[in-house]
């Protein structure tokens, strides 16, 4: 039994240094704003205290259950790598597909951050939901 639980713990602490991805230094503030025939999604990366943006990284956003919105989807995922430097995080502009008037999206983001004396950096992973509603 003390081999297994060992194991597991071997496995899951080898998944979180693989990836990269474990405890979190940062949040993600999301808004959305419907104007006229499109939607306006930005996603801003938040640092904790002590923390700092690394623009280091390869940061990314991806968007499922895009319906009703006009984008790009391969594998019905909507990804953007475009990284802007004054929010920090993304923006997407879409436009709306026929005569939607809400939705919800669903995000992925990965980002970075490290202390702020540079001296310990850690990737991050965001996840969520943004709903947007046209007024």
């Amino acid at each position: 039994m003390r081999k297994l639980m060992g194991s597991a713990l071997l496995l899951s602490g080898s998944f979180l240094f693989l990836t990269g991805f474990g405890q979190k230094h940062s949040s993600v503030e999301a808004q959305s704003a419907v104007k006229e025939k499109a939607v306006d999604l930005e996603f801003k990366i938040k640092p904790d205290k002590g923390m700092q943006i690394s623009k280091d990284g390869p940061w990314s956003l991806q968007l499922v259950n895009t319906n009703g919105l006009k984008l790009e989807a391969k594998d019905g995922k909507f990804e953007t790598k475009t990284f802007d430097e004054s929010l920090p995080g993304f923006k997407v502009k879409a436009e709306l597909d026929g005569s939607a008037q809400t939705g919800k999206v669903d995000y992925t983001m990965k980002a970075f951050v490290c202390s702020d004396d540079k001296k310990h950096c850690y990737p991050q992973l965001h996840k969520g939901s943004l709903e947007w509603k046209k007024i």
